[in-house]
């Protein structure tokens, strides 16, 4: 033991895949039916660092790997948060944020109960609350502070230490905690979850039977109805079927084919007219359809409306296919790289059109890491900024916050001229993993030989103080939105999850709800979350 602890603290390379992997394995065991999942990495990179002091990773290596986690998770989480402080969405993120300012207020009572410093405070802090860009960034404004201060880096980096043992103590009552809440509240309030489907998309004709729309155009009729959800593909109009365009002009006796879930074809047919026997989509002796992947980095970003698909290849996207789910797109949609699109144009256009999109499965994987670089640059410069608090010390937004603040609004952006901020989800699913993992095992490597000290001396009364934390935020949160605020329970475990800032919550509440608004509450709410508690961990010291 004492040669391989030897070994590793001379070879960081070797640390790094030695952690990784024996972690990775780790969080695949079932405890119970619970498993750690990534959070085995950081445990076994404890189990490492307590070995010897000197087996810590570089300091680089977690910073590296903060970086790259927080800012894809801002990229693809920010066009949901940005739309999360419409009506209801914003209701539940000052709601969320409330709670998460009790619980940080209750860290600091336990705190004193307990004698902590301000340092395992907030370390219980993020841990019960299992957020590891909060705790990077508790780390970050330790280490500066004590260096201004006049201490040796080796002094600050051990300090810095303190909030990692904590977390680490209460990290896994703060993943088990918030799972056994929500299943306790399944069994009372089950009755207002609501399982959904994704809605089903149909083709639907409708003869134009309505006076008010005889004469207009389509992009005239369709203006009138915000979002009608719906996209109308083809026209029969005198003695031939055509791809219809925005300027094209309904006449009454005319056959769409429209194409749309059940409730936006009933809105169709109030537009429209009555239901037609006629089946253009059956035809394709002139028109038919392909699925076309979108792999252009010209197009990326855009609006579908600005293609002008139908004047220049008398075209028209009527699906898109983005992760598992099926829509109806509309003008205002924006492409992203990986979307699988429906297109309905000429037989003799498939070849032009498939090479305008790009049509790539390879290229819907690729990434321009131009474009990350600098995005992330402009995210650790913008935690370098001070923010003044009132009565009160600055604090940064640091490695952690900056980067997922900048990424939040370059991914509602999604294109700047000519840069594309917006990455494959493949891709991005890719990047976060991996800098998640180099993220824990940095962090844990580091404070491996002081948390077995934590732990042998006094361990249960900070994994008791870690259970109070988190059952009263969950509980909270269960309670008041179910019975004040009335969230269903579909959205309710999403928004839990969402607080919680952990992929493994989100998975059980999506598995108890049965219900893709589950899904939706929690992008909702994430990104608020995770700033809120970046600044709430750093004000704990």
């Amino acid at each position: 033991m004492t040669s391989l602890a030897a070994t590793l603290a001379t070879s960081p390379i070797l640390t790094i895949f030695v952690v990784i992997g024996l972690g990775y394995l780790l969080g695949q065991i079932s405890f119970f039916g619970f498993r750690l999942g990534v959070a085995g990495v950081l445990f076994m990179g404890l189990a490492v660092g307590a070995l010897r002091a000197d087996i810590a990773l570089p300091e680089v290596v977690a910073s590296l790997g903060l970086i790259i986690f927080v800012y894809t998770v801002g990229i693809e989480t920010g066009p949901a948060f940005w739309k999360s402080f419409r009506s209801q969405g914003y209701r539940h993120t000052l709601f969320g944020i409330s709670v998460l300012t009790v619980a940080a207020l209750m860290s600091v009572g336990v705190g004193r109960v307990l004698h902590l410093s301000p340092a395992r405070r907030a370390g219980l802090f993020t841990g019960a609350l299992t957020n590891t860009p909060a705790l990077a960034a508790v780390r970050e404004r330790l280490r500066d502070g004590m260096e201004s201060q006049g201490m040796s880096r080796e002094e600050s980096l051990a300090l810095s230490n303190e909030p990692v043992v904590m977390y680490s103590i209460a990290y896994p009552i703060g993943v088990i905690g918030v799972l056994l809440c929500m299943q306790l509240a399944a069994r009372f309030w089950r009755q207002d979850s609501v399982a959904t489907e994704p809605a089903e998309i149909f083709v639907r004709n409708f003869a134009v039977m309505n006076p008010g729309i005889a004469g207009r155009t389509v992009s005239d009729v369709l203006t009138l109805h915000r979002n009608p959800g719906f996209v109308v593909s083809r026209i029969h109009h005198g003695s031939g079927v055509e791809i219809v365009q925005p300027e094209t002009v309904l006449c009454r006796g005319d056959v769409v084919a429209v194409v749309g879930d059940e409730e936006s074809l009933e809105r169709a047919r109030v537009i429209f007219g009555e239901p037609s026997e006629e089946r253009l989509e059956l035809d394709r002796s002139r028109f038919d359809f392909r699925r076309v992947f979108v792999s252009s980095k010209e197009l990326v970003g855009k609006r579908i409306g600005e293609l002008n698909l139908e004047t220049t290849f008398s075209a028209t996207i009527t699906r898109l296919r983005r992760g598992d789910l099926d829509v109806v797109p509309t003008s205002d949609t924006r492409l992203e790289f990986g979307d699988l699109i429906r297109v309905l144009t000429r037989k003799e256009n498939f070849g032009v059109v498939a090479s305008y999109f790009g049509n790539s499965i390879r290229g819907t994987a690729e990434t321009d890491f131009g474009s990350v670089a600098l995005g992330m640059v402009l995210g650790v410069l913008a935690g370098m900024l001070p923010i003044p608090i009132p009565g009160g010390p600055t604090i940064r937004l640091g490695l952690a916050g900056g980067p997922l603040l900048v990424a939040l609004i370059l991914g509602k952006l999604e294109r700047t001229g000519q840069i594309a901020w917006v990455m494959p989800v493949s891709a991005n699913l890719t990047l976060r993993q991996i800098g998640l993992l180099l993220f824990l095992a940095g962090v844990g490597t580091k404070a491996g030989f002081s948390f077995v000290e934590t732990l042998r001396s006094n361990g249960l009364p900070l994994l008791v103080a870690g259970a109070v934390i988190t059952f009263t935020m969950a509980g909270l949160t269960l309670l008041i939105g179910q019975r004040f605020l009335k969230i269903p329970f579909d959205s309710l475990v999403g928004i839990v999850s969402g607080l919680q800032t952990q992929p493994a919550c989100l998975a059980f509440a999506a598995n108890l709800s049965k219900s893709e608004n589950t899904n939706i509450a929690y992008a909702g709410i994430y990104p608020a979350a995770m700033i809120a508690k970046i600044v709430l961990a750093q004000l704990l010291l």
